[in-house]
């Protein structure tokens, strides 16, 4: 921040969708907030106060080799606005007065790729406020800036299984069994598991205690498109392990155990996604079950179950998005060949977006008092 003035930006509270309080905004969704300027040195000579609204997506550079490397950069949309010039007579700046400019964006209907900051990708949506002076218009000096992150996410839909997922796998003596209603889910929920497994080994002598070990594992796949010689980047984002006591059946007959398991998922998962132009992401549920054998375990035995695809969504069941939503590689950025150009976010007035309701005015409320003296009494 420049010593001549105290320069920002700050976004109105919102009350809808948020991740660990931070808002998040989607297709079609509107933001309103202040670009805030007090000058504090009387050399300060402003001519212009902008907003800019800028997206983009890259892959920072890697090395496949040594002397070989991939990136690459693409602008998702750039637009802005001059909330105030020197032309302006109704408003002059004066030192030492705090100033307010208000604005109200409105986002395309448009599935962009999700915010996201990866080690290999980074998709990034920004405010960025400009104040331009003579010698940075000039191009002599870069203009006073200030900025702040924007979380964007698009949605994505979920849905519940019309008959249970059932899975079965064995090893050895040990026979496990999976069902699970759904494999869409959102961040901040947990994934359910019913397991069944059972043991033909009959229970140990002596009274000891059996058990066996269950770890669940979500991973996450984020495949590169934009190179084909980058491999996938295989993150686990979320794990647990369940230590469950096996059970004797009865005359018997080997051991058993049921239980229903959950995985807690984090509030800040990426959404899954599959039309990206650099990357794509998708997950996979890891379902293991180990048992270890006496002698510190040197006769373990391990079942795994086969992978479930898990799509990760932004919309909770039976919550349809529009039908008006379009994805964004549809469309060829910045090229003046496009049939249909992408559409951009807007600049509005307070209350030019859709679906609006009117502004707030007193002088058309109704006189209650007279009203209810009017209505006849029961």
């Amino acid at each position: 921040m420049t010593t001549s003035c105290l320069f920002s930006i700050e976004l109105l509270p919102e009350f809808g969708w948020s991740v660990k309080g931070i808002p998040v905004y989607g297709p079609g969704s509107v933001f309103q907030g202040f670009v805030k300027l007090n000058i504090k040195s009387l050399d300060l000579v402003v001519e212009r106060i902008r907003l800019a609204f800028y997206a983009f997506e890259t892959i920072p550079p890697f090395e496949l080799s040594p002397g070989v490397l991939r990136t690459t950069k693409k602008t998702l949309f750039s637009v802005q606005q001059v909330l105030w010039n020197s032309q302006q007579q109704t408003l002059k700046l004066d030192t030492d007065d705090d100033y307010s400019f208000p604005f109200t964006i409105q986002m395309p209907m448009v599935q962009f790729p999700p915010s996201m900051d990866h080690s290999c990708y980074r998709c990034t949506f920004q405010l960025i406020a400009f104040v331009d002076t003579p010698s940075s218009i000039a191009k002599l000096t870069e203009p006073i800036r200030t900025d702040v992150p924007i979380i964007c996410m698009p949605y994505v839909e979920t849905s519940v299984l019309k008959s249970p997922l059932s899975l079965v796998s064995s090893k050895a003596h040990l026979t496990a069994k999976v069902k699970m209603s759904a494999h869409d889910f959102v961040p901040n929920e947990s994934v359910p598991v019913r397991l069944d497994i059972t043991s033909n080994k009959p229970a140990p002598s002596g009274g000891s205690l059996q058990y066996i070990t269950v770890h669940l594992k979500l991973v996450q796949t984020l495949h590169i498109v934009a190179f084909d010689d980058l491999n996938d980047q295989v993150t686990t984002v979320a794990k647990a392990t369940h230590k469950l006591l096996m059970i004797e059946a009865l005359g018997g007959k080997g051991t058993y155990c049921q239980a229903d398991l959950d995985l807690k998922l984090p509030a800040d998962l990426i959404p899954s996604y599959d039309y990206g132009n650099l990357v794509q992401v998708s997950y996979k549920l890891q379902i293991s079950i180990e048992q270890k054998g006496p002698m510190g375990g040197i006769w373990s035995y391990n079942v795994s179950m086969d992978d479930v695809p898990v799509t990760i969504g932004t919309l909770g069941y039976g919550i349809k998005s529009s039908s008006e939503l379009k994805i964004y590689s549809m469309y060829e950025s910045g090229s003046s060949s496009s049939s249909k150009p992408m559409p951009l976010p807007k600049f509005m007035k307070a209350i030019e977006y859709e679906d609006a309701l009117p502004l707030y005015d007193a002088t058309r409320l109704p006189d209650y008092e007279l009203q209810s003296s009017q209505r006849p009494i029961c």
